[in-house]
This record gives structure tokens, C-alpha cells and sequence, in this order.
């Protein structure tokens, strides 16, 4: 029997003479995954900025004076404001998780069975194994980088980015039916500050508002789609950019069992939290013992 327990602690550690080239120490927190990718900081810097005018927009001009004049139930608030931390969460979880290097001694015998030697760091990895140059590092299960998170998304991570796609497009949608019901439904606002800047431009806000919550539901609606139809037939984005499927290659599995694999062990409502540890069925490397 094998010790998944044991194995995890030995697949997410490395050996005391190597220090991630991708990873930041932090007083009280340890070491982190952070990619040192300058233009990858770049777009995460911007979508902190879409999350953070887009929450805040919509949280001071619809949503507060709407629940002030009893026109919004607090439910809408407190909901609100756990779909836009849950957002936040798990973003800085897809961001900050290592993707699933394969660490250096596994593999390092000679002894492979289906194992093949990456000829940029000369590693010994899985097959389904990519090597990332912005990640500096050859990435299980590799999906795809995305400079978004500023990081890839591999077997380690991938739920959490599904996670943030989900809420991200919840967000996003959100953000757009309230918008919606300020222009058509909600009437103005009575007891807000209407000498507040933010409330005597409010027009234009909202604009920008509609603009960015109708794109953000779009395309993450979009992704996520994409990403549950790549879940079900068991292939990633790399995969199915070499080798296009067609409807006679197409075998979509199980929806709970294909999560399954991807979230882990647990409960299943513990698969919407972006916290706690991912403990994964069997670590994707031992499916090709070495």
C-alpha cells in the first residue's frame, strides 16, 4: 500500500541544497510559489485592479445606498461580498500554488518506465509533462501558463483555477444584473451622500461598470466552459492544441468522477472553498512508477 500522506510531503518538498528559482520567503509564512515573471506581475497587478474597481464600484454606488433606502435586501450584500472574496481567495491561491513541479530525484535513475528527460532543465518527468520558461520549470499535467495569474496551471493548481473561473464569472455576473437594475429597475438613491464624488459620477462609473462586468461574465463563462469540456474527456489545452479531436476520438467521462480526480479527496462542498490543502486521489507522478 502506498502512503499518499508520505509521498505528498516528499513530491511537494525539494532537497535541502536546492532553493526554487520560482519562490519567495515571507517572515512568519515561509516560502511561497511566485513566478519571477515581470510581465506576468504586470497582468496580475491589472486584474487586482479589475477585482478591486469592480467590487468596490458597484458595492458604494448600487448596493449600500440600495439596502440604506430599503430597496436591497442584506442578503444581496452579504452575498455579494462572499462571491468577491471567494473571487479574491482564489486567485491568490491559483496565483501562488505551485502548478506541480517534478522534483528532482524522482526519476533521476535511469530506471524510467514512460518517463522522457526534458531538454531545457534536463529533469526526468511523467508523461504529460511540460516545460514552462516563464515558470522556469517542468509542470505536471501541464494545462497551459497564464500570465493572468502569473503562473501555470498544472495538476497541483488546476482546481484552483477552476475555481476562479467559477467565481470570477459569478462576479462578474453579479456586478452586471445589479448594474442593470440601476439603470431600469432601482430608483435614485435617497439616503446616500449626493455630494460624495463617486455618487455625483456615478453615471460614468456604471458605465465602465457594465463594460467590465459583462466581459469578465462573457469570457469567463467562456473559459470555464472550455475548462469543463477539457475535465470530461480527460485531455488538457496543450493536448488539444497538438492533437485536435475529432467526434470519432471523443470520450467524455463521468462529471463526478472526472472532479473527482481533479479536487481530490474530501467532501464535495469543500471543492467550491479556495482553502485547505488539495490531498489528490494518487499524485500524478506515481501513475508512472519510475
Amino acid at each position: 500500500m502506498i502512503d499518499i500522506d508520505k509521498v505528498m510531503n516528499i513530491m511537494l518538498s525539494e532537497p535541502e541544497n536546492e532553493i526554487p528559482y520560482n519562490s519567495v520567503k515571507i517572515p512568519l509564512i515561509g516560502r511561497i510559489h511566485f513566478v519571477k515573471d515581470q510581465e506576468g506581475q504586470y497582468y496580475s497587478l491589472l486584474v487586482l485592479a479589475y477585482w478591486i474597481y469592480g467590487t468596490f464600484s458597484a458595492l458604494f454606488i448600487i448596493i449600500i445606498p440600495g439596502v440604506e433606502d430599503g430597496i436591497i435586501s442584506t442578503w444581496v450584500l452579504y452575498g455579494y461580498l462572499l462571491v468577491a472574496a471567494l473571487c479574491l481567495m482564489s486567485f491568490i491561491r491559483a496565483s501562488l500554488t505551485n502548478p506541480g513541479k517534478v522534483p528532482r530525484y524522482l526519476g533521476s535513475d535511469g530506471a524510467q518506465t514512460n518517463w522522457n528527460k526534458c531538454q531545457t532543465c534536463g529533469r526526468m518527468r511523467p508523461p504529460r509533462s511540460h516545460h514552462c520558461r516563464r515558470c522556469g520549470q517542468c509542470v505536471t499535467k501541464m494545462d497551459h501558463h497564464c500570465p493572468w495569474i502569473n503562473n501555470c496551471v498544472g495538476e497541483s493548481n488546476h482546481f484552483a483555477f477552476m475555481q476562479l473561473l467559477l467565481y470570477a464569472f459569478l462576479l462578474g455576473l453579479f456586478s452586471f444584473i445589479l448594474v442593470m437594475c440601476h439603470f431600469w429597475v432601482f430608483p435614485k438613491c435617497v439616503a446616500c451622500n449626493k455630494d460624495a464624488f463617486y455618487i455625483k459620477h456615478s453615471i460614468w462609473f456604471m458605465y465602465l461598470e457594465f463594460l467590465l462586468s459583462l466581459n469578465m461574465a462573457l469570457m469567463m463563462g467562456l473559459q470555464l466552459s472550455q475548462q469543463h469540456y477539457n475535465i470530461l474527456i480527460n485531455k488538457t489545452t496543450l493536448e488539444r492544441i497538438a492533437s485536435p479531436l475529432t467526434l470519432d476520438n471523443v470520450r467524455l467521462r463521468k462529471c463526478y468522477h472526472s472532479y473527482r480526480e481533479l479536487c481530490g479527496k474530501g467532501l464535495v462542498i469543500f471543492w467550491l472553498f479556495p482553502v485547505g490543502r488539495r490531498r489528490p486521489l494518487l499524485p500524478y507522478a506515481l501513475q508512472y512508477p519510475v
